[in-house]
């Protein structure tokens, strides 16, 4: 500013300076070089009167934008979402998997050979314990069954009468031993030949549905299964288990059990075989694991993903696994005072399942823990604590921006 009044100064100088240089004003345009004079000084006058007007403005522009303008931008609080530190009980869970099968599962191969009579079932029918499904044709078998069962009938009939003679006295023991040795020979004889003929007679021997029939009429039973069966109810896993895994185990432990293609639903499932030894050529340990399927939800081949209890706590400090962040090489969570003051402090972690922490040492309970937005927190600058209303409108906000 000085500057440029020491300029204008200089300039108004010049000017008065070129006016005073003839005796008159009249002399001066008289003699032409006056009135050149006059012209000049008149000239310079006018640019310093210029000058005044445009420093004035530009000081007047500073001015008014100095007052438009905040001296200091206000800030804006770290927004955050909070919970409160409390007691409760964590476990963490160890994985196996495998495929669900069938508790029963039986392969029904004919006792005897022969032509194929009647095919009585077919797949996905299901089956009682003790149905017919395959009957072969029992041609001469079926002939010897019923003379041995006439030949039983006329052997106790002769024995019946002996032992009644007998009784009497009327004949002697050599006779009754005899009609009784005939009729034990023609039982053993048709209970053979029953036994025989029961052979060409394919019965289911459990409960369940039929996975498949490889039996046509009029083709010939000749030592493979014809028809497969199989009893759902129970469904088992049969995995290996490594050797940190097998050391949690024990039989009749219960386990978690989520199905592929069943989506929002847990089954349960109980340890019913363990091996402590090693499979044969292996360093895994065998785990049979059993599920209750009355239900039916479950169908046998889907992949299953079961979980067990490997540690568990109780009566500890919990909180939300997204809360302790690293800072420094070390693990802290971001705590409020009353006046929502953030502070960092450095905790010990014991159990972590992915979603919720135990916290050993560093918080106690009640203490007000920053759960969201602590990575943009900074220490001792109040933040903002979002209630549940807050984040919702927050998330319609963003969505309505998108859009």
């Amino acid at each position: 500013m000085r500057e440029d009044k020491e300029k204008i100064k200089e300039i108004m100088t010049d000017a008065e300076s070129g006016t005073a240089a003839s005796p008159t004003e009249e002399t001066a345009v008289k003699t032409g070089k006056g009135k050149r004079k006059w012209i000049k000084s008149h000239k310079l006058l006018s640019v310093a009167i210029a000058l005044i007007v445009l420093l004035a403005g530009v000081r007047v522009g500073s001015f008014a934008m100095s007052k438009i303008s905040p001296e200091k931008d206000e800030a804006i609080p770290v927004n955050v979402r909070v919970a409160t530190a409390d007691y409760g009980s964590i476990y963490s869970t160890a994985p196996l998997s495998g495929r669900v099968s069938p508790a029963e599962e039986v392969a029904l191969v004919p006792l005897a050979q022969g032509k194929i009579a009647a095919v009585n079932v077919k797949v996905g029918d299901y089956v009682q314990k003790g149905t017919l499904v395959v009957a072969l044709d029992k041609g001469a078998t079926a002939a010897n069954v019923s003379q041995a069962k006439e030949s039983l009938n006329v052997a106790k009939t002769t024995f019946d009468n002996m032992a009644a003679l007998y009784a009497e006295g009327a004949v002697s023991k050599s006779s009754y031993d005899s009609a009784r040795l005939n009729y034990v020979t023609a039982r053993e004889g048709y209970n053979s030949a029953a036994e025989i003929c029961s052979n060409y007679n394919v019965v289911a021997p459990i409960s369940g549905y039929v996975t498949s029939v490889n039996a046509e009429v009029g083709g010939i039973a000749g030592g493979g299964p014809v028809v497969t069966i199989a009893n759902i109810d129970n469904l088992v896993i049969s995995t290996t288990a490594s050797e940190y895994i097998a050391s949690l185990l024990k039989i009749g432990d219960v386990v978690d059990i989520e199905i592929d293609g069943i989506e929002d639903r847990t089954f349960k499932g109980t340890v019913t075989e363990f091996a402590p030894v090693p499979a044969m050529g292996t360093l895994t340990y065998p785990i049979t694991i059993t599920i209750d399927n009355t239900e039916g939800k479950i169908m046998s081949g889907m992949f299953a993903e079961v979980r067990f209890k490997a540690e568990e706590s109780h009566n500890v400090v919990c909180l939300p696994s997204d809360s302790v962040i690293t800072k420094g090489g070390k693990q802290v969570v971001v705590t409020l005072d009353k006046n929502n003051i953030p502070s960092f402090v450095e905790v010990k972690t014991g159990i972590d399942n992915g979603e919720y922490v135990e916290i050993t040492k560093g918080i106690k309970k009640g203490d007000t823990v920053v759960v969201s937005g602590m990575d943009f927190v900074t220490e001792g600058i109040e933040v903002k604590v979002l209630s549940d209303s807050d984040a919702e409108k927050n998330v319609k906000k963003t969505e309505k921006d998108k859009d």
